[in-house]
């Protein structure tokens, strides 16, 4: 158990910022088109906005502070529930950026980025060096229209690369090296190549995403595969993830304009004191307790092979956790019934 948890009663669920049906208290609702207004004290680069419930559901809207490359005026905000689409290397392939913007049934309030990929091919110091990834992506030139509201952008933290590249990954207390999988094979048994290798601690991370000027930025989490038997590893991945996520918010040099999440882990261990308790646990302590400026949440390690019973009860546990007037990221899925759950 982490030390700042050895006072927690896991007797009782975790759970924290909480309202109705959970309890007597009604969630202040904020009708929906309401300018943001950003808390420098609390979220100084994101505001949320619920607009209404029905039973445990949300629907929210997210208004997100401009990055590098954006305009003037605020990007789009984003309305939740939504589907995220996946621009691995800093776009979405076959669609033009100008689509993105202007196109009814393309237009998208927020795309994802990879980190480790981005860092890979070409160099998240070059995409510093032409203003961060909207930039780097031509997103200038593709708001020609004052009308126009460009999309915001989420960057992983390179986390997900540790169960997908876990045969070129080692991980240990001070970060997950890497062996870099484009650079040259052996074409003969007797040829040696030098191995290119990245480090990527959670400075490092945080520094690539700092680099790509994403308007949500990841922790770097220790992950392990949703199907590993391995109680031991998962126990050292879930206080890892924490001592993680410290280094990470020490790290991060653009709290005021990026919003860094952290990320629940625990593998499916969603009992009474479980692995998953242990990591909301250590959330609640660092954000009322310790006074970390956590503007959102996600829910990592699933989507990895796991069963759909045990993938929504540890998606049901975390809900009831988490905060009700924070975001809340469900990574990695993607198909119609996982956006139900």
């Amino acid at each position: 158990v982490s030390p700042e948890l050895k006072s927690v009663d896991f007797g009782r669920r975790v759970c924290w910022n909480k309202y109705q049906p959970y309890n007597d208290l009604p969630l202040p609702l904020v009708a929906e088109g309401t300018p943001p207004v950003f808390d420098p004290n609390e979220s100084p680069a994101l505001c949320c906005h619920v607009n209404a419930i029905s039973g445990r559901a949300r629907a929210i809207t997210i208004h997100l502070a401009n990055q590098p490359g954006q305009d003037a005026k605020l990007p789009k905000p984003i309305a939740t529930p939504i589907f995220m689409p996946v621009g691995t290397k800093g776009c979405l392939k076959g669609v033009e950026i100008s689509e993105l913007i202007s196109d009814p049934a393309l237009s998208c309030p927020i795309i994802l980025a990879n980190t480790y990929h981005l860092a890979i091919q070409p160099g998240t110091e070059l995409v510093d060096e032409m203003g961060g990834l909207h930039n780097f992506q031509g997103l200038p030139n593709a708001c020609p229209s004052a009308k126009e509201q460009s999309y915001n952008l989420l960057t992983d933290s390179g986390g997900f690369q540790m169960v997908s590249l876990v045969k070129l990954s080692k991980v240990t207390e001070e970060g997950v090296s890497f062996e870099n999988p484009f650079t040259k094979h052996k074409s003969s048994p007797n040829e040696t190549l030098e191995k290119d290798m990245l480090l990527l601690r959670p400075e490092d991370s945080i520094r690539h995403q700092n680099h790509i000027s994403a308007n949500i930025i990841m922790a770097l989490d220790d992950v392990v595969s949703s199907v590993e038997v391995n109680d031991a590893r998962f126990q050292l991945a879930t206080a890892r993830t924490l001592r993680w996520y410290d280094r990470c918010y020490k790290a991060h040099a653009k709290a005021l304009t990026q919003n860094l999440f952290p990320i629940v882990q625990g593998g499916l261990d969603t009992q009474l004191g479980g692995l998953r308790e242990k990591c909301l646990a250590g959330f609640r302590h660092r954000a009322q307790e310790w006074k970390y400026k956590i503007p959102g949440y996600a829910i990592g390690g699933l989507a990895g092979g796991e069963s759909k019973d045990d993938f929504w009860r540890v998606v049901d546990q975390c809900c009831r956790a988490l905060p009700d007037n924070k975001p809340r990221y469900l990574m990695g899925v993607g198909y119609p019934l996982d956006l139900v759950v």
